[in-house]
């Protein structure tokens, strides 16, 4: 038995340091040293990260994102040399869009077969070396990226990435490792050290005050969220402010995640040209574009960003017209912008009856539109949203990748409680792996993914379902089927209107023929069920979710209008 340390140990303990409680991988060969490492750790029965292999590389990357998005705990990728870095390379761009932490660490050769005694393998020369070594594969889309090139550098190293990941604007960091470092011998420091977590840095005092002179003297205050709910205390800090000071509070209408409870009488839906012309302060909590086009900002609003990291660099273009920038932690921030401003008691009585019966209004209509699309065929989506209503618990973690049916969602989902919606960010092709890591983050919570039938058909399904299986994490999948990719059309039809396709009815890029979705469930010994009929659909639901609960991914396929 061995008892040398190599670089294998190295990025294990290093992860141990880090507090990573997941090293999540779609396998490669250079990997046998932290495999060795992970044995190691069983055979000695020490703490450290769980090693989870899946089948596809974006799978891994999104489990991981999902995981810390449910958790906030920074985890640990391992790809395949630049061949699995460019399959992750999704998940890596959705991860820096979202500002989620993550360590991605993939392999390299240096030597190719000749250094004697040492053989990596023909593979490395003849298919997976990248001219220029692969860290310009990734430039674009990570905080930083370097070579950990020597195993005496490469345990502080990952450290180093996983310190600067966690650091605002926080997203995922790369490191090339080769299959000669990783072989290496390793000393483990003398003196090590558990890793202290990013500090929270506080919005300046005259900030605070200056932003809460504006409210208190502001006779028709807006808020404007779009990721105000990525933690629970920012939601709570945020209901709380609105309360005290009877704040409208606007979604956008592609929100991000659960900002704020919807049966709350502030909460005034997801338009925000009712309060366009009079609103003389705008708050704009974490929102990437508050205005489109950017430029087009309220004619006569104080406009206040508050945001750890206001200015994105994942964007080409941004443009936010802000007045001030408030940009320390987001919690702290309200609630000391809470205590700050003086209440006019009459002014804000006066503003929480007008919400109250705006609210109420938006209510009564919901409902009415959810009535009447109870009996449509195919499927209405209003009526998919009222069933999930009427049959999910009231705390179900929501992903939404359905792209066409985004704005229904955010007006006829019902979420109550923080941490109850999340989103792909980035491209099309992550919502099943995000749930995943959501639900491996939270077990004992229901997680639903709501997914067009285009993109579950670009996510890596069968590797999906297989994790599922496998790490017994079972999640239900809603797809709202429409058999085509409805924004292809919608796009073309809205460029050429009075074009020859609308004429004669031909859209190229549009039309799905599908597989059976019953029986991709049904492969991996979940439960699948196709709905047609608008009065089956809550019973499937519950069929679906009582699979889940008996340990098996679920599909319902519903198939909804054009």
């Amino acid at each position: 038995m061995k008892n040398q340390y190599d670089g294998g140990e190295a990025i294990v303990d290093a992860c141990r340091r880090l507090g990573v409680e997941y090293i999540l991988s779609s396998p490669g060969t250079e990997w046998a040293p932290v495999w060795e490492a992970m044995a190691d750790q069983i055979h000695r029965k020490k703490s450290g990260p769980k090693l989870l292999d899946v089948w596809h590389e974006t799978l891994a990357v999104d489990i991981a994102a999902g995981y810390t998005m449910a958790t906030g705990k920074m985890q640990v990728v391992l790809l395949h040399a630049g061949a699995g870095l460019l399959q992750g390379a999704m998940g890596i761009h959705g991860a820096f869009v979202a500002g989620v932490p993550m360590v991605v660490i993939s392999g390299e050769s240096m030597t190719y077969g000749e250094q004697p005694e040492f053989d990596p393998g023909a593979q490395w020369i003849g298919n997976l070396s990248i001219v220029g070594g692969t860290t310009h594969l990734v430039d674009a889309i990570v905080k930083y990226g370097s070579v950990a090139g020597s195993p005496h550098t490469l345990h502080e190293a990952i450290i180093r990435a996983g310190e600067l990941a966690q650091r605002q604007p926080a997203g995922p960091t790369y490191l090339s490792v080769s299959t000669e470092t990783l072989m290496g011998a390793w000393t483990p420091p003398k003196n090590p050290r558990v890793v202290p977590p990013a500090p929270r840095v506080l919005t300046a005092p005259e900030d605070i005050e200056k932003l809460a002179a504006q409210l208190s003297k502001a006779k028709h205050p807006v808020v404007l969220t779009e990721g105000a709910g990525r933690e629970v205390e920012t939601y709570q800090a945020l209901v709380a402010l609105c309360e005290k000071f009877a704040l409208p509070v606007i979604e956008k209408p592609g929100a991000l995640f659960a900002n704020f409870p919807k049966d709350h009488v502030c909460y005034q839906g997801t338009d925000i040209k009712p309060f366009w012309n009079d609103m003389d302060l705008a708050i704009v909590v974490r929102v990437r574009v508050p205005w489109y086009p950017p430029s087009n900002r309220p004619p006569k609003a104080f406009t206040a960003i508050v945001d750890e990291a206001p200015h994105n660099a994942a964007m080409a273009y941004q443009s936010l017209q802000a007045d001030m920038y408030l940009e320390g932690n987001m919690a702290q921030t309200l609630r000391d912008l809470a205590a700050a401003a003086t209440v006019d008691k009459a002014a804000v009585e006066a503003r929480r009856q007008q919400l109250t019966a705006a609210h109420n209004a938006m209510v009564e209509k919901r409902d009415a539109a959810q009535a009447a699309a109870r009996k449509k065929t195919p499927i209405d989506p209003v009526w998919v949203c009222a069933a999930l209503n009427a049959v999910m618990p009231k705390d179900t973690i929501y992903i939404d990748e359905v792209t066409t049916h985004t704005a229904t969602l955010r007006q006829h989902l019902v979420q109550n409680h923080p941490q109850t919606l999340f989103t792909r960010q980035g491209g099309l092709g992550q919502g099943l792996g995000l749930s995943l890591g959501l639900k491996l983050g939270k077990p004992e919570r229901q997680v639903v993914t709501l997914i067009g039938d285009g993109a579950f058909l670009y996510n890596p399904a069968l590797g999906c379902l297989g994790a599922a299986r496998d790490y017994n994490l079972p999640t239900m999948t809603v797809i709202f089927n429409n058999k085509k990719y409805a924004a292809m059309q919608g796009m073309h039809h809205k460029m050429y209107p009075d074009g020859i396709a609308a004429e004669i009815g031909v859209y190229h890029g549009t039309h799905i023929n599908a597989p059976d979705f019953v029986k991709i469930a049904e492969s991996v010994g979940g439960y699948g069920e196709q709905v047609a009929d608008p009065e089956k659909l809550q019973e499937a639901l519950k069929r679906g979710m009582e699979a889940n609960q008996s340990g098996k991914p679920a599909i319902i396929d519903v198939m909804v209008e054009s």
